[in-house]
C-alpha cells in the first residue's frame, strides 16, 4: 500500500503495543501528523493486526460537521458490538454501566439524567465487562475532531488503562487540538506511545511512481512529483491516480508537467475527478459530504433524490475512483477528499442541503440529536418546527450528561428565534444548562431574559422558579425569596398542585437560609402545613431546625430530623435536606450526618449536580473538623473549593471550615487570607445563614491575633444575626464563649464569668456532650482551681462518648496543665500524653508538638508518639476500607468511587498493612472497635 511506505518503525511500535496487550497490559498510542500523512493507513494495519490476534476491535471516525453529535464517537465504538436486548445486554450494562445505557438505546428512550462523569464511569465499565469477553483495541480516526462527550471519554479510560487490559489508538492532527484540550490529555497518558510519521522521502516517492507509472519513470519526473505533494502519501497517492489517469509519460518533459501544475494541483485533480462523474454520481459524493460516513445507502439515496439502485451504483463507481473507502455504507477515503467535495457545495446551498440531511435522518429515525447536528449549519429562519428539534435534541444531551452540547442546540434555538410562546422556555433551559456546567455569568443573564420574555402565568411561575433556585445556589437567597413569592401569586389558579408545592417547599428552604426571613418562614410554614399532599419530610425537618435554635431537647430534634430523611425524599438541589443535616451536626449525629452527606454526594455525582456539590463537600468536610479528622476535613475543603467557583452557596461554609482548620494547624495569616478573600471580607455583614460560621471563625481569628476590639464586636454582630434568624437562645456558633474571651483579653473577668454561666445552663437543658464540654472548658480559665479542675475533669467525661475527638485532645490538654500547675506532676504527664496523642491522631500536629514539648521543658524525655490503626489510614484509605467493611466487592468499590479496581487494591493492601489485619472479617472488627475520626 502507498501509505505504507516508508512506514516500518512505526509498524514494529504498533506491533509492541499489541504484544503488550497480550500480556495484560493496556495502552495508549497516539499517531500525531497533519492531513494525508498515512494515520488512517497505519490504523487499518493495526486493524489487521489486532483481528489476527483475535482482540475484538471497536472503531470509529470523527467529523467536523458532527462535533455537537453527544457521544457520537462512543456510539460508533460499542453499538456494533452491543446486543440489543437480552440476558446478556443486561449483563453488559449492570452496576455501574447501567448509567450508560441510554446512550444506546432508542431515539425516543426516556433516560434519568445523569452528570457527565457518571456517564464516562458507566462506559468504562461496559468496556470493562467487554473485555472479559475479548481484549478490546479501540480505534479513532480523526480524533481532534470528536465531540467533547467523547473526548472526555477516551480522556477518562486512558488514565485507566493499568487496570483495564485495553489498546486505545487514535490519529489526530496536533495542529487542529480544540482550545479545550481534551485532546491533549491523551498526550498526558501514562502508558503513551507517541507516533508522528514523516512525509516520505525523495526515494520513497520515486518508489511508488514506478511502481504505478513503470519502472523507468526518469529521476527529474519523480523528482517533481516529490517537490509537488511534498512527500504526502495522501497527495502522492491522488498525483499518481491523476496521472494514470491522464496517460502521462513519466519521462523528463512529464516532469515539467507536474511542475507546472503548481501547490494545489492534488485539489485540483481531485476536483476534477469528481466533476467528471454522472450527475446522479456527483449527487451521491455530495449528499455523503453533508451526511457525513457511515449512512445507510438509503438515507444516502433519499439526501441525492436518487433512487436507492442509482445511489447503490454510485457509490460503487466512487469506490473504484478512489473517492470513496468502501461503497455500502459509503465513506469517503480520506477527510481531506470529503473537505474537497465540500467545497464543490456552493456557500448559498449549503444551509438547504443540511436542512434536507435534518429531514432526511428525522424521518429515518435517527438520534434527535443528530439530526439537531444538521439544523445548526441551517440559516436562522424563524421555523418553529426546528426550534422544537433543537429544544428536543438539547433535552436528550442534558440527560446523558452533555450540557455543553444541550447548550450549543438552545442558543441556536434562540437564534432561530423561537416563537413567542416559546422564547421565555428556550432561555429557560439554555440558562439551566449554563448553570449545570457552572457558566454562572451567562446562566444568570439567559434566566433574567426568560423572566423577562415570560408571558402567561405557569411560564412566569417557572422562570421565576429556576432564576430563584439559582440565585440560592449562588448564595444570595435574599434575591430568591422574593422570586418565589412572585412565581407562588402566578401559579393561583393555574391548577398545578404539585408544582405550588414544590416551589412553596423552597421558598420555606430559602427564607430559612435568609437572616432577615424569619416572618416568611413563619407565615410560610404555617400555610404549607394545611396544603393536602404537602411532603411531611419538609415540615419535619424545619420543625427539627427550629427544635435546636429554640434549645428544646436535642432528642426530640433529632428524632424530627430522622423522620425527615427517612425515604430520602429530600435532595441535595432542594432546600429541605440541609435544615435536618443540620441539626444532625449540631446534635453531635455525625456519622449519621455523615452517611447522608455521603449520600447526597453519590446523588450529586450520578445525576450531575454541580451546584450543590460546594455546600456538600461543606458539610461533609464540618463533619470531619467537628469529629477532629483534620486530613479528612482538609481532602473535602480542597475537592470542595476546586467544585465551587464564586458565587456558590458552599463557599462560607467552606470558607469557615477552612479558617478553623488552619486555626487548629496555628497558622491564623492563612485563616487571615481565607477570610479577607471570602465571602465576608472587607468586613462585609453577613445576611444568609450560610454566613454564621463564618462570622464564628471571624471572631475566633481575631482573638488570635489578639484584637478583642474587633472580636468582641463580630460577637455580637452574631448575636443579633441570631436573634433576627430564629427564637430561642442556644446557637451552634457560641458567640457567648467568643464574647467571654474577649472580655478576658480586655480584663473583665465579670462580664466574662456571666456569658460562660450562660451559655452553660443552656447547654445542659439542650444534653449535647459536646456544647456542655466546650462551655465547660470555657467556664474553667476564669474560675479558681478546684473549680476549674471539676469543670474540666466533667468536660473530659462527657468528651469520651463523644464524637468530638480533637475537643477531647484539648480538654486533656487545659486538664494537664491545671494538674501540673497542683503538683501532681505524674498524673498531669499521663493526661498531656494522652491528649498529645489523640491530637496526633486528629492530625493536629501543632498541637501534639506544642505538648510533647511542653512535656520536655518540665524535666523529662518527650514522649515518642505514632498514630497506629484506623487513625493511620489517608482519607482514601479509610474511604476504600469501610466500603469493603460493608460487603461491596473491589469492583462495587470502584463503580462507586469512580476509580479502577487496581486503585482499590492498593488502597485496601495498605489499609490491611496499617491495620494489622488479613481478612475482611478482622477489617469490620477492627474498623468497628477503632476510633472513628
Amino acid at each position: 500500500m502507498t501509505q505504507l511506505v516508508e512506514r516500518d518503525a512505526e509498524v514494529r511500535a504498533l506491533e509492541r503495543s499489541l504484544v503488550r496487550l497480550g500480556a495484560g497490559q493496556g495502552g495508549v498510542v497516539v499517531l500525531d501528523g497533519g492531513a494525508g500523512a498515512g494515520k488512517t493507513a497505519l490504523l487499518k494495519r493495526v486493524r489487521r493486526l489486532a483481528v489476527d490476534r483475535g482482540y475484538a476491535v471497536l472503531s470509529a471516525r470523527a467529523a467536523e460537521l458532527e462535533r455537537e453529535f453527544a457521544f457520537g464517537v462512543v456510539r460508533q465504538l460499542f453499538e456494533p458490538v452491543l446486543p440489543t436486548a437480552g440476558p446478556e445486554r443486561a449483563r453488559l450494562f449492570s452496576g455501574a454501566a447501567r448509567t450508560a445505557e441510554g446512550l444506546f438505546g432508542a431515539a425516543d428512550q426516556t433516560v434519568a439524567p445523569s452528570s457527565s462523569y457518571a456517564v464516562l464511569n458507566g462506559l468504562y465499565w461496559l468496556l470493562v465487562t467487554l473485555a472479559e469477553r475479548a481484549t478490546p483495541v479501540l480505534l479513532v480516526d480523526d480524533v481532534h475532531w470528536a465531540d467533547l462527550p467523547s473526548l472526555r471519554f477516551l480522556g477518562f479510560l486512558a488514565r485507566r488503562l493499568d487496570s483495564c487490559a485495553a489498546l486505545l489508538v487514535v490519529t489526530t492532527r496536533s495542529a487542529d487540538h480544540g482550545e479545550d484540550g481534551l485532546a491533549d490529555d491523551l498526550l498526558a497518558a501514562d502508558d503513551l506511545t507517541l507516533l508522528r510519521p514523516r512525509n516520505l522521502s525523495g526515494r520513497a516517492v520515486a518508489e511508488l511512481v514506478r511502481r504505478e507509472l513503470g519502472p523507468d519513470a526518469h529521476e527529474e519526473f519523480c523528482a517533481a512529483c516529490h517537490a509537488l505533494t511534498g512527500g504526502n502519501p495522501l497527495f502522492v497517492r491522488e498525483l499518481l491516480r491523476v496521472l494514470v489517469t491522464d496517460g502521462v509519460r513519466p519521462t523528463a518533459d512529464g516532469a515539467a508537467a507536474v511542475a507546472a501544475a503548481g501547490p494545489d494541483a492534488i485539489r485540483w485533480y481531485v476536483t476534477a475527478r469528481l466533476r467528471r462523474q454522472p450527475p446522479h454520481v456527483r449527487a451521491v459524493a455530495r449528499a455523503v459530504a453533508v451526511l457525513g460516513d457511515d449512512v445507510a445507502l438509503a438515507e444516502v439515496a433519499a439526501q441525492a433524490g436518487v433512487p436507492a439502485a442509482e445511489a447503490a451504483s454510485a457509490a460503487a463507481r466512487l469506490t473504484h475512483e478512489g473517492i470513496f473507502d468502501r461503497a455500502d455504507p459509503p465513506a469517503f477515503v480520506h477527510a481531506v477528499v470529503r473537505d474537497i467535495a465540500l467545497t464543490l457545495i456552493p456557500v448559498e446551498e449549503l444551509g438547504p442541503e443540511h436542512e434536507r440531511a435534518a429531514r432526511v435522518l428525522l424521518e429515518a429515525g435517527r438520534p434527535v440529536t443528530r439530526v439537531a447536528a444538521h439544523l445548526l449549519r441551517t440559516t436562522p429562519a424563524g421555523v418553529a418546527d426546528r426550534v422544537g428539534l433543537l429544544a428536543t435534541a438539547a433535552g436528550q444531551a442534558f440527560r446523558h450528561g452533555a450540557p455543553e452540547n444541550a447548550a450549543v442546540f438552545l442558543d441556536r434555538a434562540r437564534a432561530e428565534p423561537p416563537p413567542p410562546a416559546q422564547r421565555a422556555e428556550v432561555s429557560r433551559q439554555l440558562g439551566n444548562c449554563r448553570a449545570h456546567h457552572l457558566a454562572l455569568a451567562e446562566a444568570d443573564d439567559h434566566l433574567r431574559e426568560a423572566l423577562a420574555l415570560a408571558d402567561g402565568g405557569r411560564q412566569r411561575a417557572l422562570c421565576a422558579y429556576s432564576l430563584a433556585r439559582f440565585r440560592n445556589a449562588c448564595g444570595a437567597p435574599r434575591e430568591a425569596v422574593p422570586l418565589l413569592v412572585q412565581a407562588l401569586a402566578d401559579l393561583a389558579g393555574a391548577e398545578d398542585p404539585g408544582l405550588e408545592l414544590e416551589v412553596e417547599a423552597e421558598l420555606i428552604g430559602m427564607a430559612r437560609a435568609d437572616l432577615g426571613g424569619r416572618a416568611e418562614l413563619v407565615r410560610r410554614l404555617a400555610a404549607f402545613g394545611r396544603r393536602p399532599g404537602r411532603p411531611q419530610a419538609v415540615l419535619d425537618s424545619q420543625a427539627a431546625l427550629e427544635a435546636v435554635l429554640a434549645g428544646r431537647p436535642a432528642g426530640e430534634a433529632i428524632a424530627l430530623a430522622r423522620s425527615a430523611l427517612a425515604g430520602d425524599v429530600l435532595t441535595p438541589e432542594r432546600c429541605g435536606l440541609w435544615a435536618a443535616v443540620h441539626t444532625l451536626l449540631v446534635t453531635d449525629q455525625l456519622d449519621e450526618a455523615d452517611r447522608r452527606m455521603q449520600r447526597a454526594l453519590d446523588t450529586a455525582v450520578d445525576r450531575g449536580l454541580l451546584l450543590p456539590m460546594g455546600i456538600v463537600r461543606g458539610y461533609l468536610a464540618r463533619i470531619a473538623y467537628l469529629r477532629g479528622d483534620l486530613a479528612q476535613a482538609a481532602e473535602h475543603l480542597e475537592l470542595g473549593t476546586a467544585a465551587a467557583p464564586p458565587p456558590n452557596i458552599g463557599l462560607p461554609i467552606l470558607e469557615a471550615t477552612a479558617a478553623e482548620v488552619h486555626l487548629e494547624h496555628d497558622r491564623p495569616p492563612d485563616a487571615a487570607t481565607v477570610l479577607a478573600s471570602g465571602v465576608l471580607g472587607d468586613d462585609r455583614p453577613p445576611h444568609s445563614s450560610a454566613h454564621l460560621w463564618l462570622l464564628g471563625a471571624r471572631t475566633r481569628l481575631r482573638l488570635a491575633q489578639g484584637d478583642h476590639v474587633r472580636a468582641l464586636a463580630d460577637a455580637e454582630i452574631c448575636r443579633r444575626s441570631y436573634e433576627r434568624w430564629a427564637p430561642g437562645e442556644l446557637w451552634d456558633v457560641p458567640w457567648r464563649l467568643l464574647a467571654a474571651r474577649a472580655h478576658l483579653a480586655a480584663a473583665r473577668p465579670a462580664e466574662a464569668t456571666a456569658l460562660i454561666g450562660e451559655q452553660v445552663r443552656l447547654a445542659r437543658d439542650f444534653g449535647v456532650p459536646r456544647h456542655l464540654a466546650v462551655a465547660l472548658r470555657a467556664a474553667a480559665g476564669p474560675a479558681e482551681p478546684p473549680a476549674a479542675r471539676r469543670h474540666l475533669e466533667e468536660a473530659v467525661e462527657l468528651l469520651r462518648a463523644a464524637p468530638a475527638r480533637l475537643e477531647l485532645a484539648h480538654a486533656l490538654a487545659d486538664l494537664g496543665r491545671l494538674q501540673l500547675r497542683g503538683g501532681d506532676r505524674s498524673t498531669a504527664r499521663a493526661t498531656i500524653r494522652r491528649a498529645a496523642e489523640l491530637a496526633l491522631e486528629c492530625h493536629a500536629q501543632a498541637l501534639a508538638d506544642r505538648l510533647t514539648a511542653g512535656l520536655a521543658t518540665k524535666g523529662g524525655r518527650p514522649p515518642r508518639l505514632r498514630v497506629t490503626g484506623v487513625s493511620a489510614l489517608t482519607p482514601s484509605e479509610r474511604r476504600v476500607a469501610q466500603l469493603a467493611a460493608d460487603a461491596l466487592t473491589n469492583r462495587q468499590i470502584a463503580e462507586r468511587l469512580y476509580v479502577t479496581e487496581k486503585t482499590v487494591e492498593a488502597h485496601l493492601s495498605r489499609a490491611f498493612r496499617k491495620l494489622d489485619v488479613r481478612s475482611r472479617t478482622q477489617l469490620v472488627s477492627r474498623l468497628t472497635t477503632g476510633p472513628r475520626l
